[in-house]
């Protein structure tokens, strides 16, 4: 107030003081801060406020390519017709399941920034709290016994995929009853983590083409290492 009035040469000394003393004026209220902003207003850019997602979270896509790399550069196993069969069935679970998940959320959210607009709990998300990581876990069993067949090399691989899902989901749990306390805490009640209820929760979703149309980043990337799976297995019975 002070710098506006010091703007205004032709006011009257007595007039800029009694104008001072009405604002300091004890009795009267406080004033709305946007209306002592004046006429002119500056609009800033906002600040991503949003707390840093935990290192895990922040480079799950690395750690598991680094998993699968490492998967990739043992010697793949025979191809056998029931290790075929358990990647087929669980492949297309995995990808139906994450179609559905898709149907009821938003884009991708690949900063360094944690998120939830909206605590999603219809679809897939009403029968079970974690679809998305129960279809990257079966995605990458299928593709690991496709790699490996009916062997020891199963197990750790296993259970390392199914260790860094586990604690991602925990992480998404604890962020979710964070941010949304007793709603999330309802939800949590009723709902499942991993595995699915039979109760149907209807919701706003979009189509399944317009889910697959939102997730053809992770398409691409899992067509890539299905390819990479094959090509590996033919090299192997190539030259076995």
């Amino acid at each position: 107030m002070e710098e506006q009035l010091n703007t205004q040469p032709n006011e009257s000394k007595s007039q800029v003081e009694s104008v001072k003393e009405n604002c300091s004026a004890p009795e009267q209220a406080p004033q709305n801060p946007a209306s002592q902003a004046g006429t002119k207003t500056v609009d800033f850019p906002e600040e991503d406020n949003r707390p840093p997602r935990p290192f895990l979270y922040r480079y799950r896509g690395i750690i598991l390519a680094v998993l699968a790399v490492v998967a990739l550069a043992f010697p793949a196993g025979d191809l056998e017709i029931v290790p075929f069969l358990i990647f087929i069935n669980i492949f297309i679970i995995a990808i139906y399941l994450r179609v559905k998940a898709r149907c009821c959320i938003g884009e991708h959210s690949r900063g360094k920034a944690q998120d939830a607009p909206v605590l999603v709990t219809w679809g897939a998300y009403g029968r079970m709290r974690h679809p998305l990581y129960v279809s990257n876990m079966a995605i990458g069993v299928s593709l690991i016994v496709l790699h490996f067949g009916l062997s020891l090399f199963v197990l750790p691989f296993v259970a390392i995929l199914l260790a860094i899902g586990f604690r991602l989901a925990k992480l998404d749990d604890r962020y979710l009853e964070k941010r949304y306390g007793d709603q999330w805490k309802l939800w949590a009640m009723h709902t499942p983590a991993f595995i699915p209820r039979v109760i149907h929760v209807p919701g706003p979703r979009r189509s399944g083409k317009e889910a697959i149309l939102a997730d053809m980043a992770s398409w691409v990337s899992l067509a890539l290492m299905v390819g990479l799976a094959l090509f590996r297995k033919v090299d192997f019975l190539i030259w076995a």
